[in-house]
């Protein structure tokens, strides 16, 4: 058994209980190999700022995505998946460094975060230093197509990020609204990474599209979930601030549905909470209250159902592929997104 799952394999475990092959194990070795190589700046600071924030214990399910989805296309032995593969999760990266910034979490995967360590302008300049190699490594793999899939996810991620600082302190945001916004914030670039592992395997055309709508409805669940584990999770397990999105103003689908479906005392318990500036502003408490009511709705239970029928739907876009085990690791993948907590 060359990919997927090998339950035999204790050794295998890596995330939430699912097990990779050693021929995975060895793929990923070979991406966190060159993510080390593309620190390699003259300036010393920045290699140590960039190398900190790739040396986070992250979910690396980005690469997995893009190694999973050449295999499941033929592409069992490639360079290149391992070499984009980094790619992926050196521009996700990127990503989180600015994020900490914009949100000033002093956390990030259970350490400090970069900007909590080195401040907002040395953080900057290493997530721009992260984003420009990765371009570097497109330009050299002279493929048009593969630099228009993660460059778009590149301006869909930016995007994303514009529009949920534009609906932050906004309690009467649609679902309709959080669905776009985290679609361009997280889902794209989960969709671009299972697109280019296609793409580079000589994939047919319906493939392409198929496993490029698989990963964009798995990267919405993702998001869905990452938010609803935001209010009930501990700090330990989730590796940063609880509470750190409701706090910062930012709604998502727990308190959507309260607004939208729960009861008339539900409703205005809620409003009346999150209207109140001054208890806000002493944190805990305020947060403490919102957190119980949205577990005595059941809010975070209807966020992860539809969570879960994000994750039927991706995994029904892999019917068209022939069964293997790098199918059935990626239907784990789906599986193992809305089961996680963390």
């Amino acid at each position: 058994m060359r990919d997927g799952v090998d339950k035999a394999d204790k050794k295998g475990e890596v995330k939430g209980g699912l097990l990779l092959t050693p021929a995975l194990k060895r793929d990923l070795a070979a991406v966190e190999s060159i993510l080390r190589r593309q620190v390699g700046s003259r300036c010393q600071l920045i290699n140590r700022i960039s190398g900190y924030a790739l040396r986070g214990r992250g979910k690396r399910i980005r690469p997995l995505l893009l190694l999973l989805s050449a295999r499941l296309c033929g592409n069992e032995d490639g360079l290149r998946p391992v070499r984009l593969a980094s790619v992926g999760e050196a521009l996700h990266v990127a990503a989180l460094i600015h994020d900490d910034i914009i949100d000033d979490s002093p956390l990030r995967r259970g350490r400090p975060s970069a900007n909590a360590r080195w401040g907002t302008g040395f953080s900057v300049l290493a997530g721009d230093y992260l984003y420009s190699r990765s371009l570097q490594y497109l330009i050299e793999e002279e493929d048009r197509e593969v630099m228009r899939a993660f460059v778009g996810a590149t301006l869909e991620m930016v995007e994303g990020e514009m529009m949920e600082q534009e609906m932050a302190g906004r309690w009467d945001v649609s679902s309709a609204e959080y669905l776009e916004m985290i679609t361009h914030k997280t889902a794209s670039l989960f969709s671009a990474c299972c697109r280019v592992g296609a793409m580079v395997s000589a994939a047919p055309p319906e493939w392409i599209a198929a496993l490029g709508r698989f990963g964009l409805d798995l990267g919405v669940a993702f998001q869905i979930v990452d938010d609803a584990l935001d209010l009930i999770a501990e700090e330990r397990t989730l590796g940063k601030p609880v509470g750190q999105d409701l706090g910062g103003g930012k709604i998502t689908f727990p308190l959507i549905h309260i607004l939208s479906e729960g009861s008339g005392p539900d409703r205005e318990a809620l409003r009346r909470l999150l209207a109140d500036d001054r208890a806000r502003k002493e944190g805990e408490g305020w947060q403490r209250e919102i957190r119980g009511l949205i577990v005595k709705c059941g809010a975070v239970d209807r966020s992860c159902q539809i969570a879960r029928r994000y994750v039927e739907r991706a995994k029904g876009h892999l019917e068209i592929f022939p069964a293997c085990q790098a199918r059935s690791t990626l239907l784990e993948l789906a599986d193992y997104t809305v089961a996680r907590d963390r």
